[in-house]
């Protein structure tokens, strides 16, 4: 009887561990619009799993705060069109975000920790585009200086990204 019972919490502790199921736990959503999106990157595992669905989506949302770029969650984001009508909206984002909208023109509204920040994109359908959006003049905890910074962007999402921040801040 023990060994049965060993041998089962051995592989429920498996399961719970693997990639497998971590990956299982990043899937594509849909918002009360009906735009499909997945949100994650918390830890090496999600990060991985979300490239998997990279080239299914063509905008990429990166949110972080502060000069190092320490990653940030529980962002609430709303993409307007170009006749001011909401066309997606999450709340409680984690710090990476993918969705797919046809080309056009976009007002994005995002705000973390009270701090609300607007930015305009021109989409375009059939073309990938990284948006980094920072807070930059947020309180950073002792956790985030730059000898402790793990979370932080990596040099590939750097590449061909657009950049905003909170207007008037550097």
């Amino acid at each position: 009887m023990l060994k049965q019972w060993s041998l089962s919490i051995a592989l429920v502790m498996a399961l719970f561990t693997s990639p497998v199921c971590l990956a299982d736990e990043i899937a594509i959503q849909q918002d009360a619009q009906g735009v499909n999106y997945v949100t994650g990157g918390i830890g090496s595992e999600e990060v991985e799993a979300l490239e998997s669905f990279k080239k299914q989506f063509n905008l990429y949302f990166l949110f972080s705060e502060g000069k190092i770029g320490r990653l940030v969650d529980d962002v609430n984001i709303s993409i307007l069109d170009a006749k001011k009508q909401t066309v997606f909206s999450l709340e409680h984002a984690a710090p990476r975000l993918l969705l797919s909208l046809p080309s056009g023109k976009y007002t994005v509204i995002a705000s973390y920790q009270g701090n609300s920040q607007r930015y305009t994109l021109n989409a375009n359908a059939k073309k990938h585009q990284r948006v980094i959006l920072n807070w930059k003049n947020a309180t950073l905890d002792e956790d985030s200086r730059e000898e402790n910074r793990q979370d932080d962007v990596t040099p590939d999402e750097i590449n061909n990204d657009t950049r905003a921040a909170l207007p008037g801040s550097s």
